[in-house]
C-alpha cells in the first residue's frame, strides 16, 4: 500500500481506505431469541420402563422462552453452544420438588403404573443448550438431524419421583445427559423484512435414571421458534480531517452498538471506543490527531 507523503493526508487516506475496504467486522455469531407463542415441546416415555401419561390436561406440553446460539454464513450454519432453551411450567404437578406428596408448579408432570404402584414424576427448571457442527444451508434450509441438546446442569434441572402402592420409593435427580435430534422435517432460516425466523422441529430422547440406571426416557416432539432483529447494511462514509480531528461517520439502524479500533502498525489494533451508539440512522465519533499514520477500524461488539 503506498502512502501519500502528506501526514495528514495520510491519516484520513488510511482511515477511508480501511473503511469501505471490507474492515467493517461484525459479530462472530448471531443470538436468536425464543418466542414461546410459537414454540411447543410435548414429551412422551417411560419410567422405570412403563409408560408415562398425563397426570392432568396438558401436563405433558408446555411452552419455551430463551435464546438460541448461531454462527451464519452464506451457506452453513453452525449451533456453537451457549443457547438457554427453557421450558415453562405447564401446571402444578406431583410430587414436590423435594419428592414429598403434594404438588407445585412444574414444567411436566407424568404418571405410570411400575409394579402394580403408582409413580408421579415432575420434570422442573428445565433448560437445553444445542450444539451441531457446521450445517449445510441452502435456499433456507437445513437439515438438523446433526443437533445435539444436552441439559444445563447448572440451571438446577431435576426430576422428581414418587412411587406409592406396592412399591414405596421417592427421590429427587439431576437432570443431564445428551440427545441427538431425529426429526427428517428440514429446519428452516427465513428473512421477511427486517426480521430472521429460525424454526427447528424437535425429537430427540434423553436416557434418564430414577430406579435404575437408564430405566427411563423422555422423548421431546415439537418446535422451537426463535426470530432476531436484521440490522439494516452498514455504510461508512468518508472520514474528516480537520483541525488535528478525525471524525468517522458510518450508517446503520438506530439503537445499536460499535467499538472503535485503531493503530499505527498493522495488525496491531487497539479499542479506542468501546460503546458508539446512536437513536439516529447517524453514527459519529472523533478523536484528536497528531500528524501521523493512523487507521481505523469500525466493528460490532
Amino acid at each position: 500500500m503506498t502512502l501519500l507523503t502528506n501526514a495528514q493526508t495520510q491519516l484520513l487516506f488510511a482511515a477511508a481506505l480501511f473503511a469501505h475496504a471490507g474492515f467493517v467486522q461484525t459479530a462472530s455469531g448471531q443470538t436468536f431469541t425464543i418466542d414461546p407463542g410459537r414454540s411447543s415441546i410435548a414429551i412422551s416415555g417411560t419410567a422405570a420402563g412403563s409408560a408415562v401419561s398425563e397426570q392432568g390436561p396438558g401436563s405433558l406440553t408446555t411452552t419455551y422462552s430463551g435464546t438460541i446460539k448461531t454462527e451464519i454464513t452464506s451457506t452453513t450454519i453452525r449451533f456453537p453452544a451457549g443457547s438457554q432453551i427453557i421450558a415453562q411450567n405447564s401446571g402444578s404437578w406431583q410430587p414436590k420438588a423435594d419428592a414429598t406428596a403434594g404438588s407445585e408448579p412444574a414444567n411436566y408432570g407424568g404418571q405410570a403404573t411400575v409394579l402394580f404402584s403408582l409413580a408421579k414424576v415432575a420434570l422442573r427448571n428445565m433448560q437445553v443448550d444445542a450444539f451441531s457442527p457446521g450445517l449445510p444451508l441452502s435456499n433456507g434450509q437445513f437439515d438438523s438431524r446433526s443437533l445435539t441438546f444436552t441439559f444445563l446442569t447448572n440451571a438446577g434441572s431435576t426430576i422428581s419421583y414418587l412411587v406409592t402402592g406396592l412399591v414405596s420409593k421417592s427421590g429427587s435427580n439431576a437432570l443431564s445427559g445428551y440427545a441427538t435430534n431425529t426429526i427428517t422435517t428440514s429446519s428452516k432460516l427465513e428473512t421477511v423484512g427486517d426480521v430472521q425466523t429460525l424454526t427447528i422441529p424437535v425429537d430427540a430422547t434423553f436416557y434418564l435414571t430414577l430406579v435404575s440406571t437408564n430405566d427411563s426416557t423422555v422423548r421431546l416432539i415439537g418446535q422451537l421458534v426463535a426470530t432476531r432483529s436484521v440490522a439494516a447494511p452498514l455504510v461508512i462514509q468518508t472520514p474528516e480531517l480537520q483541525n488535528q480531528t478525525v471524525t468517522l461517520r458510518w450508517q446503520a439502524a438506530p439503537g445499536q452498538t460499535f467499538r472503535v479500533y485503531a493503530c499505527q502498525n498493522l495488525p496491531d489494533w487497539q479499542m479506542v471506543a468501546a460503546s458508539v451508539t446512536s437513536t439516529s440512522n447517524t453514527y459519529t465519533w472523533s478523536e484528536a490527531v497528531t500528524p501521523s499514520s493512523r487507521f481505523y477500524r469500525v466493528a460490532r461488539p
